[in-house]
């Protein structure tokens, strides 16, 4: 039977960032895991949190109804099996949606960000370290394996907020990991992070200078 693998990763907004996510399709090739975003969607700011919740529900629902095909070449109906895991950050704001998902009968996989560079998984829960997640996705960028969706906007939006992201340190000397100017967002990235966070391993780059390459040569939105 085919599988099709699928992730969600869903930051929730808070006063200045929108609500995003970010429906991500694991292919399994020789060379490598590759990931192809599907489906990407900002909430409008300042949506109520119940509205918030009903509108996952209705995504991930969607997703779970998988579709069979027609496959002209074998000439039969493909029925595929869907291994689906659903990340939601339930740091902070994030955890009284969790459980409403929950009471939509729907499992999802809370995620708490964590300083440093290291995912643990304890009862159910991740432990991310934000260090961890940006480091994965920046990888992952440069070497082709994540396939955004051509001429989205929103796709547009996140190769904005991947320039926009920063590394400063705070007064106790954490790393803090976002996009700090004014009218910047990182919603995007960080809900494509968390669909892209399970899968293959990849070597770990923490340092700024070794995202700068990269950053020149990425493509800016119209």
């Amino acid at each position: 039977m085919d599988i099709v693998i699928v992730r969600i990763g869903i930051d929730i907004g808070q006063k200045v960032d929108p609500t995003a996510i970010a429906v991500v399709e694991l292919q399994e090739r020789p060379d490598a895991d590759h990931w192809v975003v599907r489906f990407m969607e900002r909430l409008p700011l300042s949506t109520p949190y119940p509205a918030i919740a009903q509108r996952l529900a209705t995504i991930i629902t969607g997703v779970e109804r998988t579709v069979p095909y027609f496959t002209p070449r074998e000439g039969r109906l493909i029925v595929p099996r869907l291994e689906l895991e659903v990340y939601v950050d339930a740091t902070g704001v994030g955890l009284p949606v969790v459980d409403a998902l929950n009471e939509y009968g729907l499992a999802v996989v809370p995620v708490y960000f964590t300083h440093g560079d290291r995912r643990s998984v304890v009862d159910g829960q991740v432990l991310l370290g934000k260090a961890w997640l940006v480091s994965r996705l920046k990888v992952l960028f440069q070497q082709g394996r994540i396939h955004l969706p051509a001429h989205h906007p929103d796709a547009e939006a996140m190769a904005r907020e991947l320039q926009d992201y920063e590394i400063r340190v705070s007064e106790d000397a954490n790393d803090r990991y976002g996009a700090f100017a004014v009218g910047a967002h990182d919603d995007l990235v960080t809900a494509l992070g968390l669909a892209v966070q399970s899968g293959d391993e990849v070597r770990p780059v923490t340092r700024r200078e070794d995202w700068l390459p990269y950053f020149q040569h990425m493509p800016r939105g119209a």
